[in-house]
C-alpha cells in the first residue's frame, strides 16, 4: 500500500492563518509599550516647542503632522510584523535594488547640480528628498532598511569564492595579495576564508554609502559604518580584522587632522585680513566657503561643523553664527536642572533662542531636557536602552542566523542614532543631522523606524522560546 502524505497548505505572503493568535501570544508587548511611550512623548515634545506662539494644537503644523506620521507608522509596523522573516530573506536582493534606484536620481542631480522641477530640488544646499504632491520621501531612510536586509542575508549564509562574480573574485585575489603587507608571520591566514564575505559586504554597503554621500548627507552615510561592523562581528569574523581596520584608520585620522588644520589656518588668515582692513565683521567661514580647497573630498560646511565642535572661536568668534545652535542646545540642557522647567515652559525653546527650524527635530532632546530636566533626560535614555536590549534579546532567540543578524543591525542602528543625536545636543558630537528615533519630526524617518522594529517583531514572533538552563542537580539526576 503506497504511503499517503498529508496535504500541505500553500505558503502565503502574509501568514494570515493563525496570525492573530500567534501575534497575540508571541508578541513582544514590552517593546510595543516602549514604542507607544516614545511616540507619545515625541508628539507632546514637538507640540511643546511651539505651544507658546500657537496654543491651539491643530493651529500649528508640526505636531499634528507627526501624529499622522505615527499613525501611518503603526499601520506599517503591524503589516511588517505579520510578514514571516523568510519573506524578507527571499526578496532581499530585490528590496536592495529598489533602495538603490531611489537613491540614484538624487545622486545624479547632486553631481551635475541640476533640478528636476520641484520633484528633486536643492534644499539647504543638498538634494535629499523626492518631493511629490502632498508628501515627500527621503530615500536615504528607505535605503538604510533595504541595505540592512541584504547585509543580514549575506552575513547569515556566508559567501564562497565560487559564488563570487568576476569583479568580486579579482578583488578577493587582490586582498589576498596585499594582506601579508599589513600582517606578518601568517597572521593573515585566518582572514582568507572570510575574504569573499568581506568583499561582498563591502560593495553592498559602499554603493548606498557613496550615493548618500553625494547628495551630500554625510551624517546618514556614516551610520552604515557601525552597522556593517556589527554584522561582521555577529558573523564571527576574526577579531584581527577589526584590529586591522583600526590600524588602517590611523592614517585617515592623520589626514583628517591635517585637513582641519589647514582649514583652521585659512579661517585665521581670513580673520586677520578683516582686522587689517578694519572692515565690518563677516563670518570667515562664509568668506572662504567657495574658495578653500582642503585635502579630503568633503564640503566646507562639513569642516564648519567639525570646527564648531573643536574650535568655535575660529569658526564663530561672536557665537552668533555657526555655533549658535549648538550653544543654545547646551544651554537648554543646562537650564533644565534636575527636574526641568515644566511642560511648555522651557524659556529658550519657547522664546525661540533654540531656533524653530531645529527645536522639533535635531535638537528635540535639548527641548525635552529643558522641560523635564535630568530626570526626564535620564528616563528617555533608559527607555532607549530598554528598547535596544529587548531587540538584542530577540536576536539571541531568533530561529535562524538571518533573523539574528537583522535584529542586531536594528539594535546597532538605533543605538548609533541615539548616541550621535544626544551627543550633538550636549556638545560631544558635531551637528550631523542624525535624528532621534521615534521622537524627532519627519515622516520618512519615523516610518522607517517603525518598519525596522516591525521586522524585529516579526523575528520575535517567529523565534524559538529562550529556554532556562536547568540546575546542575537536575542534570545529574537525569
Amino acid at each position: 500500500m503506497p504511503l499517503i502524505l498529508p496535504k500541505t497548505k500553500p505558503v502565503s505572503f502574509l501568514s494570515w492563518e493563525g496570525a492573530w493568535g500567534a501575534f497575540l501570544r508571541r508578541t513582544d508587548w514590552w517593546t510595543i509599550l516602549a514604542l507607544i511611550v516614545l511616540t507619545a512623548w515625541g508628539i507632546a515634545a514637538i507640540y511643546s516647542t511651539n505651544s507658546l506662539r500657537t496654543p491651539a494644537f491643530f493651529g500649528q503644523n508640526f505636531a499634528p503632522r507627526q501624529l499622522v506620521f505615527v499613525l501611518i507608522g503603526w499601520c506599517a509596523y503591524l503589516v511588517v510584523a505579520l510578514v514571516e522573516p523568510r519573506i524578507f530573506e527571499r526578496y532581499a536582493k530585490w528590496v536592495y535594488l529598489a533602495g538603490i534606484l531611489l537613491l540614484l536620481p538624487l545622486a545624479v542631480c547632486a553631481v551635475f547640480n541640476i533640478n528636476i522641477g520641484s520633484v528633486i530640488a536643492a534644499r539647504y544646499g543638498a538634494r535629499r528628498w523626492i518631493i511629490l504632491p502632498g508628501f515627500s520621501i527621503q530615500p536615504s531612510e528607505i535605503a538604510k532598511i533595504t541595505t540592512l536586509v541584504l547585509l543580514a542575508r549575506i552575513t547569515a549564509h556566508g559567501v564562497r569564492f565560487a559564488d563570487l562574480v568576476w569583479v568580486e573574485r579579482k578583488a578577493t585575489l587582490f586582498f589576498r595579495t596585499i594582506l601579508p603587507l599589513f600582517l606578518w608571520r601568517g597572521a593573515h591566514r585566518p582572514l582568507l576564508p572570510v575574504l569573499p564575505l568581506l568583499v561582498r559586504v563591502f560593495w553592498v554597503a559602499a554603493l548606498p554609502f557613496g550615493l548618500i554621500f553625494l547628495q551630500p548627507d554625510l551624517g546618514s552615510a556614516l551610520t552604515y559604518v557601525p552597522m556593517v561592523f556589527a554584522l561582521l562581528l555577529a558573523a564571527s569574523v576574526p577579531f584581527r580584522f577589526f584590529f586591522l581596520m583600526a590600524f588602517l584608520s590611523l592614517p585617515g585620522a592623520a589626514v583628517l587632522t591635517a585637513d582641519m588644520t589647514l582649514y583652521g589656518q585659512a579661517l585665521k588668515a581670513q580673520q586677520e585680513i578683516q582686522t587689517a582692513a578694519n572692515a565690518p565683521y563677516k563670518d570667515p567661514a562664509e568668506a572662504i566657503r567657495g574658495t578653500h580647497r582642503g585635502i579630503l573630498p568633503i564640503r566646507n560646511y562639513h569642516r564648519e561643523r567639525i570646527m564648531t565642535l573643536f574650535a568655535p572661536e575660529l569658526i564663530d568668534r561672536r557665537g552668533i553664527g555657526k555655533s549658535w545652535q549648538p550653544r543654545q542646545a547646551r544651554m537648554a540642557v543646562a537650564r533644565g536642572g534636575i527636574s526641568g522647567q515644566g511642560f511648555g515652559k522651557g524659556t529658550l525653546v519657547q522664546l525661540g533662542w533654540l531656533p524653530e527650524t531645529a527645536a522639533h527635530n535635531d535638537f528635540l532632546f535639548s527641548s525635552i531636557s529643558e522641560e523635564s530636566g535630568f530626570i526626564g533626560a535620564s528616563a528617555l535614555v533608559a527607555l532607549f536602552t530598554f528598547l535596544i536590549v529587548r531587540t538584542l534579546r530577540t536576536a539571541v532567540a531568533a530561529r535562524n542566523n538571518f533573523g539574528a543578524r537583522l535584529a542586531v543591525g536594528v539594535a546597532v542602528t538605533t543605538a548609533v542614532h541615539v548616541f550621535v543625536n544626544i551627543g550633538m545636543n550636549i556638545g560631544m558630537m558635531p551637528v550631523t543631522g542624525v535624528s532621534l528615533p521615534f521622537l524627532s519630526y519627519g515622516g520618512s524617518f519615523i516610518i522607517s523606524c517603525f518598519l525596522l522594529f516591525g521586522m524585529v517583531q516579526s523575528i520575535h514572533r517567529d523565534s524559538r522560546p529562550i529556554m532556562a538552563v536547568p540546575p546542575a542537580s537536575d542534570l545529574a539526576t537525569t
